[in-house]
């Protein structure tokens, strides 16, 4: 598909806080599709519990829907997905793979072609703070995999919504885990200085991932 289409191929990164963007150049190819197939895995291990995938791709999609972009696909996913919640509120419906990779490379497809279009709808910073949560916790669980010699790509069950879920009802697991990525994003629009917000999103990750790692321990 980026052979096919040349706007999905990411050439640069434009960081707001940089005074130069960085041209990936021969990387380019390696990059682009490495962000389609993290984003792919990431959101696949996110959905871990009931409600919780489904309700941070309504937020995504509805993100898409206010700044106008494929508003379309973006209200037939946002209406799909909420008649799929209340089936998967009750044990009657799952994404399973399928919907969430399928979730994934849409919501992968629409970042990388707002990226590279000329007014920048989602600049790279942005984008990281929408996916952060999937994302840092995919990467701290290969990290801590690989670490202890592990199948990086094994499950189990030291995710974040897990260790939540072992303390309070997994519906309020998945309330605290959206509260979170909706303040994240809200810091993120509020604040000017965009890396501060990167930053913010990195701690407040830590922060729930230590807590909740130590009230287990307890």
């Amino acid at each position: 598909l980026i052979l096919i289409d040349d706007d999905l191929l990411i050439k640069e990164l434009k960081f707001t806080f940089l005074n130069n963007p960085i041209q990936l150049i021969d990387f380019s190819y390696f990059f682009s599709i490495l962000c389609f197939l993290l984003l792919i895995n990431a959101l696949n291990m996110f959905d871990g519990i009931n409600l919780q995938t489904g309700i941070y791709c309504v937020t995504i999609f509805s993100i898409f829907l206010f700044k106008d972009l494929y508003s379309g696909i973006s209200l037939i996913i946002i209406l799909s997905l909420t008649l799929f919640l209340y089936y998967n509120y009750f044990n009657r419906g799952f994404l399973g793979d399928n919907g969430t990779q399928v979730l994934a490379f849409i919501i992968a497809y629409i970042l990388i072609k707002s990226n590279n279009n000329s007014v920048n709808i989602f600049l790279p910073e942005e984008i990281f703070v929408l996916l952060s949560l999937p994302g840092l916790d995919m990467l701290r669980l290969f990290l801590y995999r690989i670490v202890n010699g592990k199948n990086p790509f094994r499950a189990d069950r030291d995710h974040i919504h897990h260790l939540i879920s072992n303390k309070i009802n997994s519906n309020y697991a998945a309330i605290i885990i959206q509260t979170i990525t909706i303040i994240n994003i809200l810091f993120y629009y509020i604040i000017s200085y965009k890396l501060i917000a990167i930053l913010f999103v990195i701690l407040t990750y830590v922060f729930l991932f230590l807590y909740f790692k130590k009230e287990r321990l307890a």
